[in-house]
Order: C-alpha cells, then structure tokens, then sequence
C-alpha cells in the first residue's frame, strides 16, 4: 500500500532516543521516500488523516515517571492514534536494571500486543526481547532488527588544537554508563591526563558530576563535565578527545558509540555480544577490549601511548548507513501498513 508512512517523535530534543526517532525520518526524506513528521505531546491534537502506518520510537523513560504510568500514558496515545503503529523498542530490559526491571519488562511485554510490528536496533535486542520480554515474541508480532545508522565517518576541518591528553566518554551521565569507572581504570595513567564527560546528567544523576570530581581530586587530575553542548562544539571537542571511551558493559544498542565512529574515532569499547555484532558488521571501527576488571586500565595505557590509533583509517566506510537504514526502515513499515 502505497501513502504516507509517519513518524511520531515524542519527548524532548536532547535525549538521545529522540534525536535517534528525527535522524531516522531526516534519512528517509533524503532519500525522497513518502514520510511525515508529526511532532505532538497530545493525543487530542494528532493529525494523522493522512498516515497510512505510524511509527514511534519508544522507551519507557519517554512516557512516563514510572513504567506502569508509561504504559498509561502510551496505550492512550496509540488508541488516539487510530491507525496501525509500530514502534522501534529502545533500551530493552535486562537484569542490569535492577529493582526496575520487572516493571520495565511488563511495559515492553504490553506494547508487544498494541502494535502490529516491533524493530529493534541490533540482534543482541532481538535476544534480550525473548530472554526477558517475552520467549515468544516472534510470535505475538513480527520483530525486525534494522542497526542504528552510522554517518560519516567525518574528520575535523581543522586541526584540533593543541590540548592537554585527555580521555574522553560521551553522552549522558548515569549510572552504568561507565564515567566512574573509566575515571577510576585511569589510576595508572599520568595525573597531567585529564577527564572529560561530553554530555549532561540524566535527571536525577546529577550527583554523578560531584563523584566524578572527587574522584578526580584523588589523583589530581582535571575533571571537565561538558553539560549540554550544540552539534558544532560537540564534534570540535570529540575531535580534541585524545582518547575516547564507551565503558559501558550492559549495552543493547549504543547512539553514544555510533557518534564517535561519526566523527572519525575508534572508541575504546568492552567486548560484548553486541560489540561483538557490531565489530562483525562493521569492522576497523572499534578499538575492542575484554570485558574483565583490569582490562580497561591496560586498554587506556595502550591507546594513550598510541593516540593514532583512536582515528579510524580512511579505507573504512561504517556500516549501515543512513540511506540504508531509511530504506530498510521503508520496506518494514509499507509492509506493515498493508
């Protein structure tokens, strides 16, 4: 069935998964392919008369301040909808989650049975939706796995600036994301090394920032906490990162290591069955180390005497790219609104 394929983007413009849910549409619109933005916070104001199928990139911290008002709060929305919906499902739960992840789970179970596909953004997201959504999901509704698109990769216009050494993690600050733990594994490097989060605290990790600081006072080294920063100054500081890092050792899918890979850099990464699906799909992208205690420590030690080695060669085109994501992303949704 041919018309128009829409995309609902909900939540606020800083937040990784919506970001995500607009460079999603902005491929597809590249490519010339018949889709629609629909930017809205209210059901009772959604236009979708011309929607053959809306989309909705979805995690339940974006609906709601729990889980089960998430579900609510969504279930609602796609009922206003009155058209098929489908949704790509972010951050999957995992024992990872903690105290949180028996809501969690019943959230991403019950969108199983309100929509009439699912994309997830990796194999190792398919695996965690049977692991622990639901061992039939397949069953319920068809699952389609589309990767995070990769652009670029994209080198700086100038030559950074002469900086100080400095290792750098990307995104924002929350528990399990791995800043502490980077800072800590950097005990063994020169105290003239510095750290530097580019990104803000997710709300109500705001504490992060002064652990990160103490921590850093230990060793006297410097400690710089970014915020939020605009897209130009965000790649400039990428780019003067002497060493980048993507600690995070419970990841479903990563925006934070694709954009690193953007600006031309080869993250250091913990091996994982996700990184280990990536590396295969995309190889000579990532620098990759075990994912034991201690590795990390040597890892840094490595690539600080090595800075070259955090740039990707320029014979390495990363895969998918965003025209090849829109046009998966098109053929899974036509066919879903048939």
């Amino acid at each position: 069935m041919m018309g128009t394929v829409c995309h609902l983007v909900v939540g606020p413009e800083t937040h990784g998964v919506v970001r995500y849910g607009f460079a999603v549409y902005d491929a597809a619109r590249a490519e010339g392919l018949e889709h629609r933005l629909i930017r809205s916070y209210s059901p009772e104001t959604i236009d979708v008369l011309e929607c053959v199928l809306v989309h909705i990139h979805v995690t339940d911290r974006l609906f709601g301040s729990s889980p089960r008002q998430a579900l609510t709060d969504l279930r609602a929305l796609i009922a206003a909808i009155g058209r098929p919906v489908s949704v790509t499902l972010h951050d999957l739960p995992q024992p990872s989650d903690g105290p949180s992840m028996s809501d969690r789970v019943e959230f991403y179970r019950s969108v199983l049975d309100l929509v009439v596909g699912v994309v997830v953004s990796s194999e190792h997201e398919a695996e965690l939706l049977r692991e622990f959504v639901h061992p039939a999901a397949d069953s319920l509704v068809e699952v389609a796995v589309v990767p995070l698109m990769i652009a670029g990769p994209m080198g700086p216009k100038r030559v950074p600036p002469t900086v100080g050494r400095t290792v750098g993690v990307l995104g924002f600050l929350y528990p399990g994301k791995g800043h502490i733990e980077t800072m800590r594994a950097m005990q063994t490097l020169p105290a003239s090394v510095g750290f530097t989060a580019l990104g803000m605290p997710s709300p109500g990790h705001e504490y992060l920032v002064d652990e990160l600081r103490t921590e850093a006072a230990v060793s006297g080294r410097e400690c710089l906490v970014t915020g939020f920063v605009d897209d130009e100054e965000l790649w400039q500081r990428m780019w003067e990162v002497t060493v980048p890092v993507a600690h995070h050792r419970h990841l479903s899918a990563s925006g934070s290591i694709n954009t690193w890979i953007s600006a031309g850099r080869r993250p250091l990464v913990p091996r994982t069955r996700y990184i280990e699906e990536m590396d295969r799909r995309s190889p000579g992208v990532l620098t990759v180390y075990e994912n034991v205690d201690g590795a990390l420590d040597a890892a840094l030690a490595a690539a600080m005497e090595n800075p070259a080695d955090s740039w990707t060669d320029q014979s390495v085109v990363p895969s998918p790219s965003p025209a090849e994501v829109a046009n998966a992303y098109d053929a899974i949704l036509r066919r879903w609104s048939a």
